[in-house]
């Protein structure tokens, strides 16, 4: 009897031992649950997901991607001052596109011995000058347009009148502009505006029966 005894004891007594060291897979606590985090590919050894894998950087460009540094400016007065810096270039590259070329005013016919223009500058009085030349031959050397018309009497030749009014320089504002009237016997035929570099011309051809 006593060895049935001792032998419940012994077994009693390690069945106890053996549930004491077993690990515990999980604790209860206030209903929250604490498990071992799984460690997968996708994170690191802290539980913080990793960064996206880096492109290979000997590949190609993707096409339509600008890969150029762009221009950066700590301070918003160096963007002006480049902008103020490169508006002189701006305006001469525009100004050669839009009034670099000579202009043809058209042409007209007449049965009087001279025709008469009344030209001016139509916009601020900055200094404008101009050239008129009757078929290659200056008529006046070098005329001033002020903001009121002055009046220019040209002598007709029976046949072909070319005339053109050459610009000599653009003021103080550029370009060189003026308003220009034509005028056959009392009769006003035609009425231009002209914006002109220096060295460009205004023509006109009057022809005379």
């Amino acid at each position: 009897m006593n060895n049935i005894i001792y032998i419940l004891l012994l077994v009693s007594f390690l069945g106890y031992a053996q549930d004491k060291d077993l690990p515990q897979s999980s604790t209860k606590s206030k209903g929250a649950v604490f498990t071992k985090a799984k460690v997968s590919s996708g994170n690191n050894l802290l539980g913080i997901p990793n960064r996206p894998k880096v492109k290979n950087l000997f590949a190609e460009p993707e096409k339509g991607i600008n890969f150029k540094p762009k221009e950066k400016f700590t301070n918003p007065s160096d963007l002006y001052t480049k902008k103020l810096n490169a508006k002189p270039e701006d305006e001469n590259n525009k100004m050669k596109e839009e009034f670099g070329n000579d202009m043809y005013l058209g042409d007209f016919v007449t049965t009087s011995d001279k025709i008469v223009f009344l030209c001016r500058d139509h916009m601020m009085f900055d200094g404008d000058r101009v050239q008129v030349r009757l078929n290659g031959k200056i008529l006046i050397q070098n005329l001033l347009l002020e903001n009121a018309y002055k009046e220019i009497t040209i002598p007709l030749e029976v046949g072909f009148n070319k005339i053109e009014f050459v610009a000599l320089n653009q003021g103080e504002s550029g370009p060189n502009t003026a308003e220009l009237k034509a005028i056959d016997n009392g009769t006003l035929i035609t009425r231009n505006i002209w914006n002109l570099l220096t060295g460009v011309k205004a023509s006109t051809v009057v022809v005379r029966n």
